[in-house]
């Protein structure tokens, strides 16, 4: 947030995906039951939130999907939106991974959900997550 004062509406939240045994996006979805949301209200100018998002082996996650989840507001509340900006760096290892771990690989699995899908699944998890109806 790099607003004047905290967010109390609309903040940042993260899923943190859980996958069942030894795969990971895009080669399954998320487990809903173990993965978790994470909120971050009132978020003020001193908050830094660093992530770490991708691999190119597929046997570790690759997938941080990140929104602002609409929640309740309080009557006495005033609204304050999040106001952010990202930085984003690519930084590449020339390290060697093997041909069957390989995200990059031409016999690759395509993605389990589609834009549109993965648009409704964070939808319906947001709505899981603040008590709301999934659309």
């Amino acid at each position: 947030n790099i607003g004047e004062t905290p967010v109390t509406q609309a903040p940042l939240s993260i899923y943190s995906s859980r996958y069942d045994g030894d795969v990971a996006f895009s080669d399954a979805a998320p487990n809903v039951e173990d993965s978790k949301w994470y909120m971050f209200p009132n978020a003020t100018r001193d908050a830094v939130i660093v992530f770490y998002q991708y691999d190119r082996e597929r046997d570790q996650p690759s997938d941080l999907w990140h929104c602002a989840i609409e929640v309740e507001e309080k009557e006495s509340d005033s609204v304050h939106r999040r106001k952010s900006f990202d930085i984003r760096a690519l930084i590449v290892f020339d390290d060697e991974v093997s041909d069957n771990n390989d995200r990059f690989s031409p016999e690759r699995t395509r993605p389990v959900l589609s834009f549109e899908e993965s648009g409704c699944f964070c939808d319906k998890q947001a709505a899981k997550r603040t008590g709301g109806e999934g659309k």
